[in-house]
């Protein structure tokens, strides 16, 4: 499916994001679920990202952002760490980067460059501070899996540990504001087995994720940037909108899609020591 040409060496490297691009337009929904703004968003920070040698990422949950991730560790000899409890949509994105980036850069050695977890990113044993026992410095980091401020917090203060200084901390649906559990995803997993909506628990809902990261990194860093990103420019344009409307529009029914503060869907931080 993915084994199309897309330019030449020169033409993909005058031009990464717009290759990059190409690739996700063609991903299924299921392994689709940023927005272009987004995942340009994310690729823009990376490439102006004052990288070191053999730099590390890591990202929780995969799909999109996977294809930017493995696209830099491959094109600087570094190494991207994802963790993500579907081992199948592990192994399918396997095959789209081996049919896409691979074709690209010819000579690389998928395995060594795309380290993935089918594990629970938490895990004190198998999760983000396993790299800390690998003796790993990571460069950037991309969150997005259960989008509970539980989750996300168990994420980010093991990554805090184990960043290099000046590292880009990013996230997905920051705009959430979950504390204990996804009551829009568990709704919409009853509305399928054919059983009533849950109610939201009391104490459940929060201040925005994007607010918690970032006024937790403050507490772990001598100095916090938010930093300016492309998507708060691009996203009320972006044609991912309009080309998942039906999709987008039975998710704000369920309230899975957030439509209020949409600007901070993304966020991203770089942190100094």
């Amino acid at each position: 499916m993915y084994d199309f040409y897309f330019g030449s060496r020169e033409e993909i490297e005058r031009d990464p994001a717009r290759y990059l691009l190409t690739i996700k337009r063609m991903l299924p929904r299921w392994c689709n679920s940023i927005p272009d703004s987004e995942f340009l968003a994310l690729h823009n920070l990376v490439a102006g990202c004052d990288l070191p040698p053999r730099p590390v990422f890591l990202e929780t949950g995969s799909g999109a952002s996977t294809l930017v991730l493995a696209y830099w560790a491959l094109a600087t000899d570094g190494e991207l760490f994802t963790w993500d409890i579907d081992g199948v949509k592990l192994a399918y994105l396997r095959g789209v980067l081996g049919d896409t980036l691979l074709r690209h850069f010819t000579d690389a050695n998928l395995h060594a460059h795309w380290k993935y977890i089918a594990f629970s990113s938490t895990s004190g044993y198998a999760g983000i501070p396993i790299l800390r026992e690998m003796g790993k410095e990571v460069s950037v980091c991309f969150f997005d899996s259960e989008h509970t401020r539980d989750v996300l917090m168990g994420e980010v203060d093991p990554a805090c540990d184990v960043v290099r200084d000046g590292a880009i901390l990013a996230i997905d649906d920051g705009n959430y504001a979950y504390i204990h559990h996804n009551t829009a995803y568990i709704n919409m997993v009853r509305r399928k087995l054919g059983l009533p909506p849950i109610p939201e628990a009391p104490g459940n809902t929060g201040r925005p994720f994007w607010k918690e990261v970032e006024e937790y990194l403050r507490t772990r860093f001598r100095r916090v940037d938010h930093l300016e990103d492309t998507y708060k420019k691009t996203y009320p344009s972006d044609l991912f909108w309009s080309y998942f409307r039906s999709d987008r529009e039975t998710m704000a029914g369920l309230a899975m899609e957030k439509t209020a503060d949409l600007e901070h869907r993304f966020d991203a931080w770089q942190v100094f020591r």
